[in-house]
């Protein structure tokens, strides 16, 4: 018997009110901990009320485009362009490499299907950069250079990942040809959208500044930005490209018409990550059920979790180049261990795909749990506290001077 759905949503918003303070006192990430109470939920909420045609399913992906739209927000390509061409190269070749091993392990010796390679490949800052906000070192030159190597690296993960998706149903001159058009009719699509929202913003000035007030009692900032991004995602499903990769764009633009306005960015976070981003966890854990037939998949999981923090190694000697101590660059590497949001976004897209089933979809779900259990704990007891005199000193060990705190 189905429950009602707001006694559901009573106990989703229970646990995702709960979730990061218990994450808080046992020092795992808060999305962590709401996938597990997910799956704890799927034993006493009904499937029917988390299945794909449900309120409470349809609330969960809408926290998923929000939650992609803020990581295209976060993708600054100004600031990637200009930045150093060996961070850059290093951010490609930590993906390279990655999908080399991946590819090796995983692919040759293991058998395992494309989508469980591309995995292997996966990196991404969300969990990087709450261990270096801990630690004190956000805004430093280390925390600098581990974030610009893994959004690098992330940018290239979300466009094979996308890839994939659309080259699963078509041969590889097809793909080529259908994702090229496709997303030329996007792009210019999103020109126009920018040029007339910029046309727009200069005729009446009066009416956009207040876009980016703190104190609109309306919230036009935060209905406009909500409006450009499900006109961008419903344009991208018209023409047939995935509504997450709609959405991350949606991100991109965003961040290249208004630039760093944090005071939108801020109340738009505090949205989403409020209610939102948790109920999608939630929603993930509620669909990844505990399944005996999962333990069958026990080896394949370790094999993803060697190939995850083995391939990331390959950054050490990259930080050590740049000055830091060898615990520091250790610590740099365990960091971009554990790549939560995109296995999560992995297995959301390969199910939908069709490449993923229950089983397979629930085993890539146990690796980012366990990966962001495992190395943000490693990385943090690596990772000495900014401010230590002696730690300061070694990361800086090869005669470059600590940059100041923005």
């Amino acid at each position: 018997m189905s429950l009602n759905v707001s006694f559901v949503l009573a106990l989703l918003s229970v646990a995702a009110f709960v979730g990061p303070l218990v994450g808080e006192i046992v020092s795992v990430p808060g999305a962590v901990i709401e996938l597990l109470i997910g799956i704890g939920l799927s034993r006493i909420i009904p499937s029917a009320d988390y299945s794909t045609t449900s309120v409470i399913s349809s609330l969960g992906e809408l926290g998923f485009l929000i939650l992609m739209f803020l990581v295209g927000l976060e993708i600054d390509f100004r600031q990637l362009l200009g930045a150093a061409r060996g961070s850059v190269a290093m951010g490609v070749g930590l993906f390279v490499t990655s999908l080399g091993v991946s590819a090796l392990v995983l692919g040759h010796l293991a058998g395992a299907s494309p989508i469980w390679v591309l995995a292997g490949a996966a990196t991404s800052v969300g969990i990087t950069v709450p261990v270096l906000y801990v630690q004190g070192w956000m805004g430093q030159r280390f925390g600098h250079d581990v974030l610009l190597m893994g959004s690098v690296t992330e940018v290239v993960y979300l466009g094979a990942l996308n890839i994939l998706s659309v080259a699963s149903r078509h041969d590889s001159i097809t793909t080529s040809t259908l994702l090229g058009s496709r997303v030329a009719v996007f792009f210019a699509f999103t020109f126009v959208l920018v040029r007339l929202f910029q046309r727009s913003r200069s005729r009446v000035p009066r009416h956009f500044h207040r876009w980016f007030r703190r104190d609109d009692p309306i919230e036009v900032g935060l209905r406009g930005t909500f409006a450009l991004l499900f006109v961008v995602v419903a344009f991208a499903g018209v023409i047939r490209i995935p509504t997450v990769l709609g959405a991350l764009l949606a991100g991109v633009i965003f961040r290249g018409v208004i630039g760093n306005a944090r005071a939108i960015v801020e109340r738009l976070t505090s949205v989403a990550n409020s209610f939102f981003i948790p109920l999608f966890f939630l929603t993930v854990g509620l669909q990844t059920p505990l399944r005996a037939s999962v333990l069958s998949l026990l080896p394949l999981i370790g094999l993803l979790l060697v190939v995850v923090s083995v391939s990331r190694l390959v950054v050490v000697p990259y930080l050590r180049h740049r000055g830091h101590s060898w615990r520091m660059s250790f610590a740099g590497a365990a960091m971009l261990m554990a790549p939560l949001t995109l296995l999560v976004t992995t297995a959301e897209i390969g199910r939908s795909a069709g490449f993923l089933g229950p089983r397979n979809y629930s085993a890539i779900i146990f690796v980012a749990v366990l990966s962001s259990i495992i190395f943000p704990v490693v990385a943090r007891i690596l990772l000495p506290a900014y401010g230590d005199e002696l730690a300061v000193a070694q990361s800086f060990e090869g005669g470059a001077d600590p940059a100041p705190s923005t």
